[in-house]
């Protein structure tokens, strides 16, 4: 009857060992392997930059489950987000705006909101195709929307600086 104890401690002893020697002696972290982290752009983003990075966010997750008919309502959320982000975004100008002459600035701040309803009317064709339950048009739908993406950000978004 003694020895159970006794062999309780031989075999509990060797497990608790490092953890009662961890506490005292607290171990520095490692040195991160991990490359810095990148540094922070010189400039802020602007209010335009953040709605369409929303829009951007939220189009990418789209893609990814636009096909899967279960996930109609986290697409539909999505959709909403982009709506939402959309509408806001019209409000304001591209920075490449400050770049044009100004006689043909009229016309390019035109062209940015024509093409953000358009980008609106795509919307509300997906909304239409996930309501339905028709996730095989609405792939397609996605895809033309990131042609349409890719399109306007060639004339409407300002080269990126290297």
């Amino acid at each position: 009857m003694k020895i159970r104890p006794k062999l309780a401690w031989l075999v509990a002893f060797p497990i608790l060992a490092p953890a009662i020697s961890a506490a005292d002696n607290p171990v520095p972290p490692p040195p991160s392997t991990t490359a810095p982290a990148a540094a922070p752009d010189n400039e802020k983003k602007t209010e335009l930059e953040m709605r369409m990075d929303r829009m951007g966010k939220a189009l990418r997750k789209l893609k990814k489950q636009v096909a899967d008919p279960a996930q109609n309502a986290s697409s539909l959320e999505l959709l909403s987000t982009m709506e939402g982000a959309a509408k806001e975004a019209i409000e304001f100008t591209p920075a490449k705006a400050e770049d044009i002459p100004e006689d043909q600035r009229a016309k390019f701040e035109a062209d940015f909101k024509s093409g953000i309803r358009n980008l609106q009317d795509l919307f509300a064709k997906l909304q239409d195709a996930l309501t339905a339950g028709k996730n095989d048009e609405a792939v397609k739908i996605v895809a033309d929307i990131g042609e349409f993406e890719k399109k306007e950000h060639k004339e409407f978004r300002r080269p990126e600086k290297d």
